[in-house]
C-alpha cells in the first residue's frame, strides 16, 4: 500500500514537471507534397481561356490545378486546357481503358493540394525493345519483334508519332504525345537522327545514307565523310539515316488503340559518327566519348 502511494506521488510530481505537448505546426509554410500515381479524372475550368486551370484526381485525392500552369508531357509542355477536347474530355488516348501515370509537385495551402508542376505519361516505366521485322512505307507503320524474321502480325505494331513529319510520314491523330522534332528523340545510340522512309525514293531519308558491307548488309557502325568533300551519291551528314529491318531498337510509346503504339522516343543500336570537327544533321549536336 505504501509502495503504491509513493509511486502515485512520483507520477503526480512528474506530471507537474513535464510540460504538456501540443501538436506542432509543420516545418514549412506552405508544406510541399509530391504525388506519383494514377489519374482517376481531370476537369477544366470554364473561365481563364487557354491558361485556365482545373483539377486532377490522383488515386482518389483531388488536386487543384491553378491558372497559368504548364504540364510536361514526354516531349513537349502544354497549357492545362490543351489536354482537353472542345467537349471537355481529356485528350489521353484510351483514358479509362488503360491507366495514365502522373507526377505532381505542389503545396498544401488552406487544406488544399495545389499543383505547381505536373508530368503526365501513359506508362512512366515503359521501355520496350526488339528487332524491326517489317516496315510499311505506304503507312509508316513498322513492327518490332524477337528477331528480324518474326512472322507477320507478331510483336509490336508501331508508328512514329510525328505530326510534323520530321522523321517520316506525318501522323497527326495524337499530337500531344509527339516525338521531339528539335532535340531528336528518334536517334542512334550515338545521337544521330534517324528516319523511316516516306516512300522508296525519299530524298530526305535515302538509303545512300545507310552504306552496306561487301555482303550487301546495311552497316550498323560507320562514319560520315567530311561534308566539304561529299559528292553526289555519297552519304551526307546533313541528312538523316534510315532505319531498316534488322535494326535493334529501344522505344517508348503511347497505346492509341487497335493494337497500335505511337512512338515518342526510339533509340537504335547503331554507331553513327560524323567526321572529326564537323556537324551532324542541321543544328543537332553529337558528342562521343572515346577511350584514349
Amino acid at each position: 500500500m505504501l509502495f503504491s502511494s509513493i509511486v502515485g506521488s512520483l507520477l503526480g510530481l512528474c506530471s507537474l514537471l513535464i510540460p504538456t505537448v501540443w501538436a506542432q505546426p509543420g516545418p514549412f509554410d506552405p508544406t510541399g507534397f509530391n504525388f506519383v500515381g494514377r489519374i482517376d479524372s481531370m476537369t477544366l475550368n470554364t473561365t481563364g481561356g487557354i491558361l485556365a486551370g482545373g483539377s486532377i484526381t490522383v488515386d482518389g485525392i483531388t488536386i487543384v490545378v491553378p491558372e497559368n500552369l504548364l504540364v510536361t508531357l514526354p516531349s513537349i509542355a502544354v497549357a492545362w486546357s490543351e489536354l482537353f477536347s472542345a467537349s471537355g474530355q481529356p485528350l489521353l488516348p484510351r483514358f479509362g481503358q488503360v491507366s495514365w501515370d502522373v507526377n505532381v509537385f505542389g503545396n498544401l495551402i488552406n487544406d488544399e493540394y495545389i499543383a505547381g508542376l505536373i508530368y503526365i505519361v501513359q506508362d512512366s516505366t515503359q521501355i520496350l525493345q526488339g528487332y524491326i521485322s517489317a516496315i510499311d512505307l505506304d503507312t509508316g507503320i513498322f513492327t518490332v519483334g524477337m528477331n528480324a524474321n518474326a512472322p507477320p502480325n507478331t510483336g509490336f505494331k508501331l508508328i512514329l508519332n510525328d505530326p510534323l513529319g520530321v522523321f517520316g510520314r506525318p501522323y497527326t491523330d495524337n499530337p500531344l504525345w509527339t516525338v521531339d522534332p528539335v532535340n531528336p528523340s528518334i536517334r542512334s545510340v550515338t545521337g544521330f537522327p534517324l528516319c523511316i522512309p516516306r516512300n522508296s525514293s525519299d530524298p530526305l531519308c535515302s538509303d545512300v545514307n545507310r552504306p552496306k558491307d561487301t555482303d550487301g548488309n546495311f552497316l550498323t557502325t560507320f562514319t560520315f565523310p567530311d561534308p566539304a568533300t561529299v559528292q553526289a551519291g555519297d552519304p551526307d551528314p546533313h541528312l538523316m539515316v534510315p532505319l531498316h529491318v534488322g535494326d535493334f531498337v529501344t522505344f517508348s510509346a503511347t497505346d492509341v488503340g487497335n493494337g497500335l503504339f505511337a512512338v515518342y522516343s526510339l533509340n537504335a543500336n547503331l554507331g553513327i559518327f560524323t567526321a572529326p570537327g564537323t556537324k551532324p544533321v542541321g543544328n543537332y549536336s553529337l558528342v562521343a566519348f572515346l577511350p584514349n
